[in-house]
């Protein structure tokens, strides 16, 4: 189960250590499920994609990532489903018939719509966030090195969940540099939005020099100089793990398929 948050090389932005089953996995194995996870949203109809994301919320909660995944799905998922439910479920106007619920006119057409897209939504994101909670950065990037995957590749594979947490910690300083200057990003909203220019252009400034600094230290280092790199403690992978990979990608084509009958 997850363990309090270190301080150490352990620490990653999402990322909740622990010992569970999903967090022993090789995140190829994980990978390869967001893969299929991606896939069955929009190949699966709502009476799938719904039940998919609920799996997803159950395994998260039972590897220990429950509360910083539900964190993160509620905040994303809940403005969605107001926006569609406005949009879809009152101002379109779709076929079919139309209820008065609680003074408000609603589409049940509209309403079927939101759910659908939602269910799909859902589903890609929960697994989504299953993996980013339960995989850290450079175990994925040892996972893709060790498998003889090109530097390159792994490197843009794995840069983004890497870079995550430096750049939320630059963006919280500035957010604090600027605030101690005098700028005033706790009044109205139309002064937060003039304020916000204030805060976007020195991160973006910030951001540009990074990816010139890291790039001259990757070419220092030597990072493309052998067609692969060599992991001294690679992530445990197993012959189960990658049948499972395997037969995880040719389900795939069949779940395209099945999607295209179905509709």
């Amino acid at each position: 189960m997850a363990v309090a948050r270190p301080n150490g090389a352990d620490h990653a932005l999402l990322y909740v250590p622990g010992r569970s089953f999903l967090h022993r996995l090789n995140p190829l194995t994980k990978l390869t499920l967001v893969l299929w996870c991606a896939v069955a949203a929009f190949a699966l109809p709502p009476q799938g994609t719904i039940p998919l994301a609920l799996l997803a919320i159950a395994v998260g909660i039972f590897a220990g990532a429950g509360k910083v995944f539900a964190r993160r799905l509620i905040f994303t998922l809940t403005p969605l489903a107001l926006a569609l439910f406005v949009v879809h479920g009152m101002l379109v106007d779709h076929e079919g018939a139309r209820a008065a619920v609680l003074g408000l006119d609603l589409s049940h057409d509209g309403l079927a719509y939101m759910v659908r897209i939602l269910g799909r939504i859902a589903a890609l994101l929960s697994g989504s966030l299953l993996f980013v909670c339960t995989t850290h950065p450079a175990r994925l990037l040892k996972a893709l090195d060790s498998h003889n995957f090109p530097p390159g590749m792994a490197y843009v594979i794995a840069s983004p969940l890497l870079l995550l947490e430096p750049f939320t910690q630059r963006a919280r300083a500035i957010r604090e540099a600027q605030m101690a200057r005098g700028l005033d990003l706790q009044g109205s909203f139309l002064t937060r939005a003039r304020a916000f220019p204030a805060l976007l252009m020195p991160l973006v400034t910030l951001a540009l020099a990074d990816i010139d600094h890291r790039a001259q230290v990757l070419d220092g280092r030597g990072f493309r100089a052998m067609p692969h790199r060599t992991v001294l403690d690679a992530p445990a992978d197993s012959g189960a793990q990658r049948a499972a990979r395997w037969i995880i990608l040719l389900s795939i084509p069949v779940l395209i398929a099945g999607g295209i009958l179905w509709h």
